[in-house]
C-alpha cells in the first residue's frame, strides 16, 4: 500500500513531536550551562540557541495547527486530509516553510561561524562555505516566494517548486559537508597532538563520539535522506521533513552544550586562533626526591594553523619512603594537581 501524503504527514508530526520533547530538554540544559559558566559566553552561542528554540517551537505549533485542520475542518468533504494537504498557497504552509528556511539558515550561520573559530579565524579556508551561505540564503528566499505562487493541483515533485527545494538542500547540504569536514579535521588534529602526551590504546572509539557531536554529520546525513526522499518522490519527504527541525535542535544544542562547558572546540571569546579542550592524561612516575607539591613543568610542541590550549590534569604517585606512618600503614599518598600544556606555533 503506498504511503499518501495525509499519512506521512500525520507520522511526520509525531515523530517532530517526539524529537520536540528532547530538544526541549536539550535546550534547557543549554541555557542552563550558558547561564552558570564563569566566563560570559559568546554572544553567538546565546543567539543561536536563542533562535533556534523560536523558529522550531512556532514550527511545531504550525505543523499541529494544519493537522488539526486537514482532519477537523471539514469532515463532510470526502478525502478532506488529502485536499487540504493538497494546498500549498495557505498561510500556514508558507509560515511553516519560512521558520524551516530560518531553522536551516540559523544552523548553517552556527556551523559556518563555528569552523571559522575553529581554524582560528582563517578567512580563506571559510571563503567559499561563506558563498555557499549567500547561495542558501537566496534558494531559501525564493523557495518561500515560489511556495506562496503554487496553485492547487500542482505537481510540487515534478514543476519549479521541486526544482528550487532539491538546490536549496543541495547547497545546504555542500555546505555542511565541507564545514563538517573543517571541524572534524581540526578535531582530530588536536586529538593527535594530545595524545602524544598521554598513553594510548582503547580510545579510537570514545574519540569518534565528539567529532561525531561537534562536527555536526548528524545534520548533514539528514540532509541526505531528505534530498532522496525528494528526489524519489516519495510523500516519505514530509516525514523527514517535520522532524528534521527539532533534530537540528537537538544536534547544535548539543554542540552548544560541548562548548560552553569549554570541553568542546569554538568559543570565540578565546584568544585568536586558540580552541580549548579537555583531556585526563596518565603520567608515568617514579619515586624520587620530587615535592608533591612542585610545579608541574610545561610542555611545548609544534601545532599548525594557530595554538591550542589544552587542559591537563596529572596524578602524582609519592611513595615516601621517609615517613614510618604510611609505610605502617601500607598507603601511598596520592596528590592531584592541574597542569597546564601549550600548544603554539
Amino acid at each position: 500500500m503506498a504511503l499518501a501524503t495525509p499519512k506521512a504527514e500525520l507520522i511526520g508530526v509525531f515523530m517532530e513531536s517526539l524529537a520536540y520533547g528532547v530538544y526541549l530538554m536539550v535546550f534547557s540544559q543549554c541555557m542552563f550551562v550558558l547561564r552558570k559558566r564563569q566566563s560570559r559566553p559568546s554572544d553567538y552561542l546565546v543567539g543561536t540557541a536563542i533562535s533556534l528554540f523560536i523558529f522550531i517551537t512556532a514550527h511545531v505549533a504550525v505543523d499541529i495547527l494544519r493537522n488539526i485542520q486537514a482532519f477537523t475542518k471539514d469532515e463532510a468533504e470526502p478525502n478532506y486530509p488529502t485536499i487540504y494537504y493538497g494546498t500549498f498557497d495557505t498561510w500556514q504552509n508558507i509560515l511553516k516553510t519560512s521558520m524551516y528556511v530560518a531553522v536551516t539558515l540559523v544552523s548553517d550561520a552556527f556551523i559556518l561561524y563555528r569552523s571559522f573559530i575553529v581554524w582560528g579565524r582563517n578567512y580563506l579556508i571559510s571563503a567559499f562555505p561563506f558563498l555557499l551561505f549567500i547561495a542558501d540564503i537566496a534558494m531559501g528566499v525564493l523557495l518561500v516566494y515560489t511556495l506562496s505562487r503554487v496553485v492547487p493541483g500542482e505537481n510540487v515533485f515534478a514543476d519549479a517548486l521541486s526544482v528550487r527545494v532539491k538546490i536549496f538542500y543541495s547547497i545546504t547540504l555542500a555546505m555542511n559537508v565541507i564545514c563538517t569536514l573543517l571541524i572534524a579535521v581540526k578535531i582530530l588534529k588536536i586529538q593527535k597532538a594530545v595524545t602524544s602526551f598521554a598513553k594510548s590504546g582503547g580510545e579510537q572509539v570514545s574519540r569518534l563520539v565528539p567529532i561525531i557531536v561537534e562536527s555536526g554529520s548528524v545534520y548533514s546525513a539528514l540532509l541526505v535522506v531528505m534530498i532522496g526522499t525528494c528526489a524519489s518522490g516519495s510523500p516519505a519527504m514530509f516525514i523527514v521533513l517535520n522532524s528534521i527541525s527539532p533534530i537540528i535542535g537537538i544536534v547544535f544544542s548539543s554542540v552548544i552544550v560541548r562548548v560552553g562547558l569549554g570541553v568542546s572546540h569554538g568559543d570565540s571569546h578565546r584568544a585568536n586562533g586558540t580552541i580549548s579542550s579537555s583531556r585526563n592524561v596518565q603520567w608515568m612516575t617514579r619515586v624520587g626526591p620530587r615535592l608533591p607539591n612542585s610545579e608541574p613543568p610545561i610542555y611545548a610542541a609544534p601545532f599548525p594553523y594557530g595554538g591550542v590550549q589544552i587542559s591537563l590534569q596529572q596524578t602524582v604517585h609519592t611513595h615516601a619512603d621517609t615517613l614510618p606512618d604510611d609505610i605502617e600503614n601500607g598507603v601511598s599518598s596520592s596528590h592531584t594537581k592541574d597542569s597546564f600544556l601549550a600548544l603554539s606555533v
